[in-house]
């Protein structure tokens, strides 16, 4: 997907956007993105400056910016959605700078105007973390 699309769906900018490039999307299904960690963001001075690990809370905020993807088509920019809960996250892998973090969500339940999906991010073909996101929309809306 092209950057401007990422920029036209989603309202975070830098250094709070954590979307690089949607590669997939089966809408209401499935999306996969991806985030390239850099040394050069924020986070990295500080956590930890002598071995910097990407952090489990900004992460969660990857897995969730990506997974939202799927309920944006062309009709549905102007929704907005809203973390609304997480669910059994768990980290298995440090992420360093450099790591190229591949994130993957599926469709799991919609009640009214709150949405679950499942969520992995791997690196290198390995499972980083992985949990349940929820999400509240402020307008309901429909999937096919």
């Amino acid at each position: 997907m092209e950057y401007s699309k990422i920029l036209e769906t989603l309202p975070h900018r830098y250094p709070m956007l954590f979307v690089d490039d949607i590669q997939e999307i089966d809408f209401g299904k499935y999306v996969r993105g991806i985030k390239c960690v850099s040394v050069n963001e924020p986070w990295a001075q500080g956590h930890f400056p002598d071995e910097p690990v990407f952090p489990g809370v900004l992460l969660i905020e990857t897995m969730a910016q990506i997974g939202g993807f799927m309920f944006y088509s062309d009709d549905e920019r102007s929704l907005k959605a809203y973390l609304s809960k997480i669910e059994d996250v768990k980290f298995l892998k440090k992420i360093r700078p450099g790591d190229q973090v591949i994130v993957e969500a599926e469709f799991v339940q919609k009640v009214s105007k709150f949405v679950r999906v499942k969520c992995k991010a791997k690196v290198d073909g390995k499972i980083a973390a992985k949990g349940i996101i929820t999400y509240y929309f402020d307008t309901n809306f429909e999937l096919e």
